[in-house]
């Protein structure tokens, strides 16, 4: 008669020798709070980097805006010509007018230029136009006409934002500089050339000197 059959020794072992898979309860806790920590820092670098560029956008606006408007402003200089005009009440005014910081304004220049007739310059075409800046908006200011009828005003244009100076100087014909034009009995002619200085909100100061033809 054959024995029995007697089971291996090792295959009956406890439970501490048998392999153990997967993680246990601490183990996922510790791993989601590592991912936790690393998705946090990871939000706060994309959203660093998120501001970075958007300012980065804005400030690149904002300094075309200002390029946009100091490229106008010398293109009118240059076009600006020693012709005098008539205000609504016929009282001539002088071709080209500075003047200083008021109750209303930080400083203003108004001045007759040429028109525009198929992309070059008429005489024919006269346009009388100016800069004022009120508020912290610099204002391009267009009147209808050279001479202007009675109770004709200028349509106001906001051209550049937050800006909080604007000083203008013209070169007299002795060299000298003056805050303000026509000076003596220069009313019908022009200045050698006209500085601009602009302060912006952020404390950036810009000056460009325009000669004049």
């Amino acid at each position: 008669m054959r024995a029995a059959t007697q089971p291996h020794p090792r295959s009956r072992g406890s439970g501490s020798d048998r392999v153990q898979c997967g993680f246990t309860l601490v183990e996922l806790l510790v791993a989601m709070a590592v991912l936790a920590v690393l998705a946090s820092v990871s939000f706060r670098g994309l959203s660093s980097i998120l501001e970075a560029e958007a300012h980065v956008q804005s400030e690149t606006r904002r300094w075309n805006d200002v390029a946009v408007v100091i490229a106008q402003l010398g293109r009118d200089l240059a076009l600006s010509v020693p012709r005098p005009v008539r205000d609504g009440a016929g009282q001539v005014l002088a071709a080209m007018i500075i003047s200083g910081p008021s109750d209303e304004t930080r400083g203003q220049i108004v001045l007759t230029r040429l028109g525009d007739s198929d992309s070059a310059p008429s005489q024919s075409g006269l346009r009388r136009i100016g800069y004022r800046l009120r508020a912290g908006i610099l204002e391009y200011l267009v009147w209808p006409a050279t001479d202007s009828a009675p109770n004709a005003t200028p349509s106001v244009n906001p051209i550049l934002e937050n800006v909080t100076d604007m000083q203008l100087r013209a070169l007299n014909q002795d060299g000298s500089w003056s805050a303000v034009w026509p000076v003596g009995q220069q009313a019908n002619a022009l200045p050698r050339a006209i500085e601009a200085q602009f302060v912006l909100a952020g404390g950036e100061r810009i000056t460009r000197i325009f000669p004049l033809r």
